[in-house]
């Protein structure tokens, strides 16, 4: 029969695994969960940039001074924060703001490491981390501030998702790429793909059936190697990943890609990384 941990850890690597951004709806989860008790953003890290977008706020702060920011909070992350050297989030001026569908890029993001990153996925599911996340040292983004919008994901009779200011970052320099593990590759062959990160979506969502997808929602754009469009969905109040291909990720993928990371133009600096 084989190691049933290793066989139910499979399965759920299936669940999570990124998807087509077009792809059909998943309905795997069971009835919708009661939201998690504590703060609205558990990893003091995400906290301390979610308030920088929502806040608007400009500035430059050095790993040191993240470290106390994190520190004072209690609370410990699952991410390299030891490594960081450097944090800017600047205005772009309105001459040189890029624009895309008549959308402008508002601002402009940089963070410096202390060198390149490669260590397994912080997230892992039921202790196996499904492959390693590798980050440049520099990563700089330009962000859209795009307005709200009410959206049905699942046709004229689905939900009415109400969708709130949305921050979409689309990485300029650098790169943030997820190597699938070779024992997952030969398991599931393309149904977990390797991913090239093309932007990165903060916005809050309104109106969704589970609740877990009400509030702030977190949602990763990229690649895979062929260049299929995939999204990848987070939860910050309890810090995990979600089964991909739920309804407000598809809504904020569907809002925010055609600026940000257009289906018809992938990056085109997209794997010429070598690992």
């Amino acid at each position: 029969m084989g190691n049933p941990l290793l066989a139910a850890a499979i399965l759920a690597v299936l669940l999570f695994a990124a998807v087509p951004a077009r792809g059909d709806d998943d309905r795997l989860w069971g009835a919708p969960a009661a939201p998690a008790a504590g703060p609205e953003v558990r990893d003091p890290f995400f906290a301390f940039c979610v308030a920088l977008a929502e806040g608007d706020s400009l500035g430059v702060w050095s790993g040191p001074e993240l470290a106390a920011r994190i520190a004072a909070t209690g609370r410990r992350s699952k991410l390299p924060v030891e490594m960081v050297v450097r944090l800017e989030r600047r205005e772009v001026l309105l001459p040189l703001q890029p624009s895309h569908r008549g959308r402008h890029a508002v601002r402009r993001w940089r963070v410096e490491l202390d060198g390149d990153l490669a260590r397994p996925l912080p997230y892992s599911i039921l202790g196996y981390h499904p492959g390693t996340l590798h980050v440049s040292r520099v990563l700089e983004a330009l962000e859209w501030v795009l307005p709200g919008s009410s959206v049905r994901v699942d046709g004229p009779d689905g939900p009415e998702l109400r969708v709130g200011t949305m921050h979409a970052l689309r990485l300029e320099v650098g790169h943030v790429i997820l190597d699938a593990d070779g024992l997952v590759d030969r398991l599931l062959g393309k149904k977990l793909d390797d991913t090239w990160t093309e932007a990165f979506v903060l916005a809050r969502v309104d109106g969704a059936a589970d609740p877990r997808e009400n509030g702030l929602n977190g949602v990763a754009l990229g690649r895979s190697r062929s260049g299929r469009p995939l999204n990848g969905a987070f939860d910050f109040r309890r810090d995990e990943v979600l089964p991909n291909g739920r309804p407000a990720a598809r809504a904020l993928s569907g809002l925010c890609r055609p600026v940000v990371a257009p289906y018809e133009q992938p990056d085109p600096r997209a794997w010429t990384w070598k690992p």
